[in-house]
């Protein structure tokens, strides 16, 4: 793949995540690479999009392999209990992790993954693996953040936390329907958020 063509995948992602943008109530991390979509920089067969070297903002890392491989990472804990009174309490137990931006990453990933098997022209079934990682301490609790109506955040009370969280996996084709597509997305949140003894909210 050329530049042109990685920022080209990554645009066609976000027009497709744009099309159904009614179902979401998070912006998702490829919105917030949208200020390096522009200029993704060149690696060992493949292309890395980075908002690491910005500062300030959530830390959202992806790359683009040659032979169809992707890799989506993000920081789920970035202001994940903003304007919440008990937000320094919570934050000193344990690794936040926002409900309603593990999904929107859950179907950025399958865009991502789904759109770049397209411009590959690859036409086998694609496996997609979904993990969450402390990278503060691994013996660092996981909090789930969920967000209420009228949007403000705050923990459950009957959540579990977690240390660890097993990795999931589904699977998507490139020929995908919107509603395959936003299927395989829901099952990879679902099996994610069932670990906190959570529903998923997509």
């Amino acid at each position: 793949m050329t530049r042109q063509d990685a920022t080209a995948v990554v645009t066609a992602a976000c027009a497709r995540i744009d099309q159904q943008a009614e179902s979401r109530t998070t912006p998702g991390p490829l919105t917030g690479l949208q200020v390096v979509t522009d200029n993704p920089r060149p690696g060992l067969r493949r292309w890395a999009l980075s908002t690491l070297s910005l500062r300030g903002g959530r830390e959202i890392y992806a790359e683009l392999h040659h032979d169809g491989t992707v890799l989506l990472a993000a920081n789920l804990s970035w202001h994940a209990l903003r304007n919440n009174h008990r937000a320094d309490e919570l934050a000193s137990l344990g690794v936040l992790v926002h409900q309603n931006y593990l999904g929107a990453c859950c179907h950025d990933v399958c865009a991502l993954t789904s759109e770049l098997a397209r411009h590959l022209r690859l036409d086998s079934g694609l496996l997609l693996n979904a993990a969450l990682a402390a990278g503060t301490s691994k013996n660092a609790p996981l909090i789930p953040v969920v967000v209420d109506f009228p949007g403000l955040t705050d923990v459950p009370d009957h959540a579990r936390h977690p240390r660890k969280i097993q990795p999931v996996t589904t699977t998507l084709l490139p020929t995908d329907s919107d509603q395959a597509f936003k299927e395989s997305a829901q099952e990879l949140s679902t099996d994610l958020m069932n670990q906190f003894g959570l529903d998923p909210q997509l």
